[in-house]
């Protein structure tokens, strides 16, 4: 039943634990395991078709990363991500991005051609997705775009401490609410045309900040509407704040 709600792939018990934590983190992203959702051991073993300690061990590696909650005595959780986390982790990801960027700049060489790669996977997907909240493609090709700006910096120690916060941006991106494809595009153009003839590092600040700006009243408007309904403590949003 697990499996099937959320829509899980089995895991064959010769896996490794990270194959669990691979899915888990993937629906825990992309919001098929909700905020609150509560995340059972036997639960999850049983879908997945391995040991508890597997599991155990996954969820462990979610709380290390955020995005996951565990108390003693009360259980564990998909994290609730709140008005004051976007701000966090936007600022964090102003901070890391600006940096690389600034970085890449200063050694004045650096190579423009996965971003001009990912900017056309957005392109894409945007010509296809028309005016709505943006699809799962759109929000992985945005954070990838992003991926690529810190990996001008050629800094494994950047992109690796950047890496949490993608994962977390992209849960709130779930939660960007409905834009123009045209404009989307055109925000992340803006982008690469700094670093042609502009100031990349203030295009970066600016680009995160209109992000931040358009998220976070959505994620204060919602987050006061989730709720546990009943025994399976599923979350979900009132009809009034249905997406």
């Amino acid at each position: 039943m697990v499996a099937t709600r959320w829509g899980l792939a089995t895991v064959e018990r010769r896996s490794t634990t990270e194959h669990v934590l691979s899915e888990l983190r993937a629906a825990i992203i992309d919001g098929r395991i909700g905020p609150c959702a509560p995340l059972r051991e036997v639960a999850l073993a049983e879908a997945f078709g391995t040991g508890r300690s597997a599991i155990r061990e996954a969820l462990s590696a979610l709380v290390q990363e955020g995005l996951v909650v565990s108390e003693r005595n009360r259980g564990t959780w998909v994290r609730e991500l709140s008005p004051a986390d976007v701000l966090d982790v936007y600022r964090a990801r102003e901070a890391i991005e600006t940096a690389a960027v600034a970085s890449a700049v200063e050694r004045g060489s650096y190579e423009l051609a996965g971003l001009r790669a990912t900017l056309q996977d957005l392109r894409t997907v945007c010509d296809r997705d028309g005016m709505r909240s943006p699809s799962q493609a759109l929000i992985a090709a945005d954070i990838d775009f992003h991926r690529m700006l810190v990996a001008l910096a050629e800094s494994p120690r950047l992109s690796r401490a950047h890496e949490p916060l993608a994962a977390e941006a992209q849960m709130l991106l779930n939660w960007h609410p409905v834009y123009a494809g045209s404009d989307y595009v055109d925000d992340h153009q803006q982008l690469l045309d700094a670093f042609e003839g502009g100031d990349p590092v203030a295009a970066v600040r600016e680009h995160l900040r209109l992000s931040e700006e358009l998220i976070s009243p959505v994620v204060e408007h919602y987050s006061s509407r989730l709720r546990v309904v009943g025994d399976d403590a599923v979350t979900t949003i009132t009809e009034e704040g249905d997406r």
